[in-house]
């Protein structure tokens, strides 16, 4: 039986992309493995993480600067060891839906080397939080040591960390900048010319609704992927599959997994 919506869009739907994010930020602890693990159960495609760079110059999955919302301790990442890191648990403020508490658990932290052993074979997203050269560097060590080139797409709000990246790993795709969206949305008929594989968008921006039929193809036609965030409303992933949207980045893998058929 079809998905209600779906109907008539069967072939987009088998080939909409899903993305975890964070693995959730509503079902588990974020960008921990507990929620990567709950995301591949629901069939998520691709996990969309964060890092950030611990004060011994290693890449660490989480999202803010300071280890405070989600963490047993205060501070800021870059001020921290990855061995004090390590110790902390990473749901200890965690609630889920159901009313369910993560303090008591053991939720560690994870490095980007560990993901990429823990998850072999899954597609990640990694979004670069430090506005730096130096994290955008790190980064790349990671990749290219755990031999993920192909299976890893990079972005960042920060546009000179984005650069730094593409520069030292042009082989991996990478998403375009907030600068790089607008010169695609607003200068189509000149914009030709791109240094990005995909779009990683909001349904709108400052008033200007980016998830519309003639833009997703305009994408499209230029061999771009349109990804959109943070989706997370049966009705919305029902459009985006019917505007032929490549994918969407979701914190409801238990709504989007069932309704795009992936479990």
């Amino acid at each position: 039986m079809n998905s209600p919506g779906i109907a008539g869009n069967e072939q987009a739907a088998a080939e909409f992309v899903l993305y975890a994010h964070r693995g959730s930020t509503l079902l588990a602890p974020e960008n921990t493995l507990t929620a990567f693990q709950l995301a591949l159960k629901y069939g998520a495609d691709v996990m969309e993480i964060d890092v950030r760079l611990s004060r011994d110059g290693e890449v660490i999955v989480i999202h803010d600067e300071r280890v405070d919302r989600t963490c047993n301790a205060q501070g800021r990442v870059r001020d921290l060891s990855l061995q004090k890191l390590k110790t902390l648990n990473a749901g200890h403020h965690f609630v889920d839906m159901e009313g369910r508490r993560y303090r008591d658990t053991k939720t560690s932290l994870l490095s980007l080397s560990e993901l990429f052993e823990l998850l072999p074979e899954t597609p990640v997203n990694i979004d670069i939080k430090d506005n730096s050269q130096a994290a955008a560097m790190a980064v790349a060590t990671v990749i290219e040591k755990s031999a993920r080139t192909s299976s890893v797409n990079v972005g960042s709000f920060h546009s000179q960390a984005l650069a730094h990246f593409r520069q030292r790993l042009p082989e991996v795709t990478t998403a375009a900048s907030q600068a790089e969206v607008a010169q695609l949305y607003f200068k189509r008929g000149l914009y030709t010319s791109v240094a990005f594989q995909y779009l990683q968008i909001p349904l709108r921006y400052m008033g200007v609704p980016l998830a519309t039929r003639s833009f997703i193809r305009h994408a499209s036609q230029r061999g771009i992927k349109s990804v959109f965030w943070t989706i997370n409303d049966a009705h919305n992933m029902q459009m985006l599959i019917a505007r032929k949207a490549t994918g969407l980045v979701t914190d409801r893998v238990d709504i989007a997994g069932p309704l795009l058929g992936k479990c």
